[in-house]
């Protein structure tokens, strides 16, 4: 279809009322219409009054598009043509539609930037009349988000920025200048609608001009105390709105929240920290801002909840830039500052549930790390904590457990229900902040507010809180307050019906399981095991977090776990639950079976291995989910007892034969093997035959990538001991080779030929990834396994010239990994193969891959040339420097024209080259010509992206 401007409006119509694939392709044909040069043309036409509003939107979007993806396509001497008619379009539509307006203000920003800024007051000149005035100011406005936004060179965006910030202070002087009304006396009738967006306007202006830069704006034009007239403006302003509404809403909340996201700009953009005079007098004028509004609207469900928030957010960003400042103005007993940080407080503790009746509370959480980094490096510095720190972070700690406090469920949607889970980890790990000043005092505070608790909901929420303080249990100490708790928390475990508080003693009780294991006391000992017991009998209640619980007391307590070794296994058996809650008990039960004695152990575990092997019989032959799953969780946990994970082994093996005939169970055979193997390690001779014929009957069935990773702790356990080990290896690589082998692409071309390979498409990563992982250890720890293996090699190079060559990077890596390995270890069994290798590498360097995938590549090539190639077929260069067969593989390759892309001319092949035999320790060095060359054959060399990527490397360098 012809791009007509009639075909564009028909085309736009369709995209938007269309059914679905008419606007898919509606979206294609008009996206492939911004691209052409004709769009210059068209846009004009469609951006006439008389067109819709999609229409005349499409036109505004293709003009930016054009200004920021094609201004090559603009001659200079049509620059001003294009500026009077974007002025003109702009001027036109600024009664609107809006949407329209915006998008050619931006386009207007964008030619702007394109010119350097450097005329900026001219271009803007016809929009500084009265009538223009909100105009001027969107303009104003876009041109340092587009500047934030837009791709540009390094010498644009300097002189950019040069003329930005030049421009800077008198933009934010007009500013100020329009925010002057703020003054006026407004004691007998509030500012007019149009004064408002005024102020509106001018608020959001000066917030983008001061965020320019973003976190570059390291040199911003203006410094803090040069701002401060600014901000006492827009503190003014807010004041009056607050002033003459009772709920602040509509444009007047829109004000208030563009003044108060300006003055957080300027209080945080430059150097702002860098002037503590002015720090201090602008955290005083945010706490005498927020003071009233506080008192005032301090309630759950507030009318102003969001003009809070806006506050809170203002006041939270301030103060963090500001911390030192905060922490010193505040020891100093400066008023202003001790106001705000009770605001900062009172704000965390906004009365009401999160998030049902406040909304607000959740934007104080990251003041309080910034506050506590502070104060600790002030400790640090003087060996002494300001008493005042013990005050605040107390109060916090018992708000922290107020806010902790769990709404009624019914109350909760699914959405509320995920927002508050993720309210009370951030609770948690404020917790621990709390403790970093509070240190050991936090459990009494803690244990305080639990026996001051009424209701299971503020009992549950003291408990969620000595949770979040487990990580801080002292080793081998027991602070009274802490011992009390967990007595809370066993008491609950055993009686609670609430859903919530039951599973909450429960996380507390494993939660402290690490510390219970610290106390060598008989009475430690005790308290283990009435944890346990208590876990234990929750089971039926809860069953989840029960499990869970039981299954961490028993990894940590050794000693109260072996005492309960027999009812542990009970529970394990008795228990069907889901398969997450089995593997839980059966790890408990391992970790209790660990932990006894062989004699007494034997018997309990036969008796789980008879229900493991009914699971896994049953798996076997109907598909089930139980049975391989939890043989892993318990012979994990009987790692610490060689013998009985050899026992267990012995016991599951005739179902464990029965897993192979399924295509889908080897996986989770493997996953059994591969915990036996490391659970015995050094006593693995007695079942050495059976583990081998298991994992042959696997590969024969189902190669997978977890099985390469038996056959790899299987050959470096064995390989030195049984002669068997050479066969497993050999059968298990020729699977995976075949089983790879469909997926791998045409051989690689000759390097007599001038193209390169095509990209290969790896349908099996994972398994080629693993394979070459496998192949790579094993080449490095033990060279003498190739020997095993040595008729496969020749197959084995192919499939990883084939994956070197795929765009799946973990593979191609993996494949360059091994055959590196390869070169250093067994140059031998390479070099008949190594031109071909060399080849590909170079098409691979040249776009046959993604330039992502460089930093193997340059490993490989380092590898061939320290390669020990002498011997066969090495040569020496002039001179008597020794440089391999390298630099011939590399020559015979690039002497073809065109290989490996157009773009690379005879220096840069002939600059790579040298730099390539020159580097024989660097990879570092090497990979920097190795990008080099790769930028050159894609044609990017002397393109920014280049110059921006060769310097950061130099940079990092």
């Amino acid at each position: 279809m012809e791009y007509t401007a009639q075909n564009l409006e028909y085309a736009v119509s369709v995209f938007y009322n269309g059914e679905q694939q008419d606007r898919a392709k509606a979206h294609a044909w008009l996206t492939a219409a911004q691209r052409l040069p004709e769009a210059w043309n068209f846009v004009w036409e469609l951006l006439q009054p008389s067109k819709g509003t999609e229409i005349q939107f499409y036109a505004a979007t293709t003009l930016h598009t054009k200004i920021l993806r094609c201004w090559n396509e603009v001659p200079p001497e049509s620059y001003s043509q294009l500026k009077e008619k974007l002025l003109q379009a702009v001027i036109g539509y600024s009664k609107g539609p809006k949407i329209v307006t915006n998008r050619l203000c931006i386009s207007l920003a964008a030619f702007i930037l394109q010119q350097g800024s450097s005329d900026l007051a001219e271009i803007l000149r016809p929009l500084s009349t009265t009538e223009n005035t909100s105009l001027l100011l969107e303009v104003l406005t876009v041109i340092p988000e587009e500047y934030n936004s837009m791709t540009m060179g390094t010498y644009l965006r300097s002189k950019n920025r040069a003329a930005l910030n030049e421009a800077s202070c008198m933009v934010l002087d007009d500013m100020l200048r329009y925010l002057q009304s703020v003054y006026n006396d407004y004691s007998c009738q509030p500012p007019s609608e149009e004064t408002v967006q005024s102020w509106t306007n001018a608020a959001t202006c000066a917030a983008s001009w001061l965020s320019l830069g973003e976190e570059d704006a390291l040199d911003c034009a203006t410094t803090l105390p040069e701002r401060a007239p600014l901000c006492r403006a827009l503190h003014t302003a807010v004041h009056v709105l607050c002033t003459w509404n009772e709920a602040v809403s509509d444009s007047a909340l829109e004000a208030c929240e563009a003044c108060l996201s300006a003055v957080r700009a300027a209080g945080t953009a430059g150097s702002a920290h860098k002037f503590a005079a002015a720090a201090r007098a602008l955290l005083a004028d945010l706490a005498a801002l927020a003071a009233p509004l506080f008192a005032k609207n301090d309630s759950p469900n507030s009318l102003n909840e969001e003009l809070l928030s806006a506050v809170i957010t203002c006041c939270v960003s301030v103060s963090e830039c500001h911390a030192r400042e905060l922490v010193q103005a505040a020891e100093e007993e400066e008023p202003g500052v001790r106001t705000l940080l009770q605001l900062l407080l009172a704000a965390q503790a906004a009365p009401g549930h999160y998030p049902l009746h406040e909304t607000r509370s959740n934007l104080v959480f990251r003041l309080w790390y910034t506050l506590q980094n502070e104060i600790s490096h002030t400790s640090d510095r003087t060996r002494k904590m300001n008493p005042l720190w013990q005050e605040v972070f107390t109060q916090l700690l018992m708000t922290l457990v107020k806010k902790s406090e769990m709404p009624p469920e019914s109350a909760l949607s699914r959405v509320d229900q995920e927002l508050l889970r993720c309210y009370r980890q951030d609770i948690a790990d404020i917790v621990m902040y709390c403790f970093i000043v509070l240190g050991e005092a936090s459990w009494a505070l803690v244990e305080s507010a639990y026996a001051c608790a009424d209701t299971a909901a503020q009992r549950e929420a003291a408990l969620h809180v000595f949770l979040a303080l487990a990580d801080a249990a002292p080793h081998a100490h027991a602070p009274p307050a802490l011992g009390a708790l967990l007595q809370h928390a066993l008491r609950l475990a055993a009686a609670a019906r609430d859903a919530d508080t039951l599973t909450t003693a429960l996380d507390c009780l494993g939660a402290y399981a690490t510390w219970l294991s610290s106390l060598e006391s008989a009475e430690g000992a005790a308290l283990g095991r009435e944890c346990m017991r208590a876990a234990g009998a929750a089971l039926q209640r809860c069953p989840a977090p029960a499990a869970l619980a039981l299954r961490k007391l028993c990894v940590d307590c050794a000693a109260p776990a072996a005492a309960l070794v027999a009812d542990i296994v009970g529970v394990a058996l008795a228990t069907d639950g889901d398969a997450w809650t089995r593997r839980q008990l059966l790890s408990a039960a391992g970790a209790a079976l660990a932990a006894c004695e062989v004699s007494q152990a034997a018997p309990l575990l036969r008796d789980l291995s008879r229900r493991l092997v009914a699971d896994l019989t049953a798996q076997a032959s109907e598909g089930g989910k139980c049975g391989a799953a939890e043989c892993v969780s318990l012979m994990s946990a009987l790692s610490p007892q060689p013998e009985l994970a050899l026992q267990l082994f012995r016991e599951l093996l005739p179902a464990l034969h029965l897993l192979p005939n399924n295509a889908q169970l080897t996986q989770p055979m493997f996953q059994i093997l591969k915990q036996t193997i490391g659970a015995v390690m050094d006593n693995i001779e007695p079942i050495v035959e059976d583990v081998a014929k298991l994992i042959i009957a696997g590969f024969e069935t189902q190669p997978c990538p977890v099985a390469l990773d038996v056959v790899k702790l299987f050959t470096v356990l064995v390989g030195g001991l049984w002669g068997g080990a050479a066969g497993v290896l050999r059968l298990a690589v020729m699977a995976t080779v075949r089983a790879l082998a469909p997926a791998a692409a045409e051989p690689p071309s000759s390097p007599s030929g001038p193209s390169g390979p095509s990209p290969a498409v790896c349908a099996a990563p994972e398994l080629a990834k693993e394979l070459f992982a496998v192949l790579t250890a094993l080449t490095k720890k033990m060279p003498h396994v190739m020997d095993w293996i040595e008729d496969l090699l020749p197959d084995l190079v192919d499939l990883a010239l084939s994956s070197m060559r795929a765009w799946e990077a973990r593979a191609a890596a993996a494949a360059c990994c091994w055959l590196a390995a390869l070169a250093l270890h067994r140059a031998r069994a390479l070099h008949p193969r190594a031109p071909a290798l060399t080849h590909a590498a170079l098409s691979c360097i040249g776009g046959a891959t993604p330039r992502n995938q460089m930093e193997p590549l340059a490993e490989l090539l380092l590898a061939l040339n320290r390669a020990q190639w002498l011997g066969e077929g090495g040569a020496k260069a002039a001179g008597g420097v020794e440089v391999g067969d390298l630099g011939v593989w590399l020559r015979v390759s690039l002497a073809h024209a065109g290989f490996p892309s157009t773009h690379a001319t005879d220096a840069h092949k002939q600059k790579f080259i040298q730099a390539v035999l020159r580097e024989k320790s660097s990879k570092r060095r090497l990979l920097e010509s190795v990008q080099e060359f790769s930028l050159a054959c894609r044609g990017l060399i002397g393109t920014e992206y280049a110059r921006q990527s060769i310097a950061s490397k130099q940079m990092i360098a």
